[in-house]
């Protein structure tokens, strides 16, 4: 009457043991990838330089970077490994896990949604779009804070003196 009870626990000791022993050799050998990526849209000026990252806590194995533009996919790098690589206006900068898309000189070509395809010791797959803008739209966005704030300070001065004056007529009265 003992056997029975010894016989369906031994095999479930074992397979818990494998079990155990896989769950533990995977965590002192392998731990995720979490990547950190661009995100997003991400707008650039035409003319000027972008730069789209991925990065990974482990050693990059490959990745491959696709772009979808105008109805179209094309890779622009595929497979590569660590190192520098370039081509069309596009250099890939892969070291340990650590990588860098950089177009030095934005035009209209390199607008679209880039598919990153990373792996490590996991696969992932991130997208972010580079939208490119006019330079003339662009400095116009950047002269409107400058123009917010030379209005506060008009404000803040006028405000300031109105009360001096005030104050100033207070005490000769």
């Amino acid at each position: 009457m003992l056997t029975c009870p010894l016989v369906s626990t031994i095999p479930t000791l074992w397979l818990f043991s494998i079990l155990l022993l896989a769950v533990s050799l995977n965590a002192q050998n392998k731990s995720w990838d979490r990547p950190v990526c661009t995100e997003g849209i991400v707008s650039v000026p035409r003319g000027n330089p972008a730069v789209l990252t991925c990065n990974i806590s482990n050693t990059f194995t490959d990745i491959t970077i696709e772009l979808s533009a105008h109805g179209k996919d094309r890779t622009i790098f595929n497979k590569r490994p660590q190192g520098n690589f370039s081509w069309s206006g596009w250099t890939l900068q892969v070291q340990g896990g650590e990588a860098q898309l950089v177009i030095k000189d934005v035009q209209d070509d390199h607008a679209g949604m880039y598919l990153w395809q990373l792996h490590g010791r996991q696969r992932y797959y991130r997208n972010v779009t580079l939208n490119i803008s006019d330079p003339a739209e662009s400095s116009q966005l950047q002269d409107k804070p400058g123009t917010l704030v030379g209005v506060i300070i008009v404000f803040v001065l006028g405000v300031t003196g109105f009360i001096a004056f005030i104050y100033y007529r207070h005490q000769r009265s």
